[in-house]
């Protein structure tokens, strides 16, 4: 999917600072531009901004694209990441479908601040046993950013784990807001020959180990879109 490709290139240049992916695909010329983790600004054709993230959004085409780095944006009308952006992309999406009344209409605001409050006890276990069974994940840990385990399935050590957790969120410049849990952030990280999937989700992080048979980014994507169905 484009927007994978595009997640994709976003995350390998996450900590620089202004990006410029050029990118063509079905015969139109686009641009994103980005700094620090967030979208700036996009183009198109004669498409601009949320409008790219919408034409994009479904689309399974070749797409040729190219990085600039050092490149800052001709102007600031975004200013968000890339999960805010599809957030508010499935919000209008939904409502478009649904035919739904105006009143209705901020409800992809709404979905981006619910990320705010806090997980109960019970969701957590539930969220955690669903990840738990993406195809990949050899073992998953719930954790709060005190240190407290709230699940576990598969590890042997959790104050290891936990700890360790921890570590790869609060080092991930992937994740944002580090020093704060707040929204949904997600990062892969590679340590001792594994890789985790580290995702924030209502002031809880779920760490999930990847086997190295299976690709992290496919996991990654497949593990955000259930939370966000949460």
């Amino acid at each position: 999917m484009i927007l994978e490709d595009i997640k994709y290139q976003l995350d390998q240049f996450y900590s620089f600072e202004n990006i410029k992916l050029s990118f063509e695909i079905l015969d139109k010329q686009g641009a994103i531009y980005f700094s620090g983790g967030k979208i700036l600004h996009a183009v198109l054709g004669t498409k601009q901004d949320i409008e790219v993230f919408k034409e994009l959004n479904g689309l399974d085409a070749p797409i040729n694209i190219q990085v600039s780095i050092g490149e800052s944006s001709p102007e600031i009308t975004l200013d968000k990441y890339l999960d805010e952006i599809i957030e508010i992309v499935n919000a209008d999406s939904g409502n478009s479908d649904n035919n739904q009344k105006p009143n209705n209409a901020k409800s992809s605001d709404s979905e981006i601040v619910k990320n705010d409050a806090e997980s109960s006890p019970a969701l957590v276990v539930k969220i955690a046993e669903t990840l738990s069974v993406i195809s990949g994940v050899e073992s998953i840990l719930a954790v709060k950013e005190d240190g407290e385990v709230l699940y576990s399935k598969g590890i042997d050590d959790t104050d290891f784990e936990s700890a360790d957790a921890l570590f790869l969120f609060n080092q991930s410049k992937e994740l944002g807001d580090i020093l704060n849990f707040n929204k949904l952030k997600s990062a892969i990280c590679e340590a001792n020959n594994y890789k985790k999937i580290i995702i924030n989700n209502k002031n809880v992080l779920y760490s999930l180990k990847v086997s190295s048979e299976v690709p992290a980014l496919k996991t990654q994507m497949e593990a955000i879109k259930l939370l966000k169905e949460n």
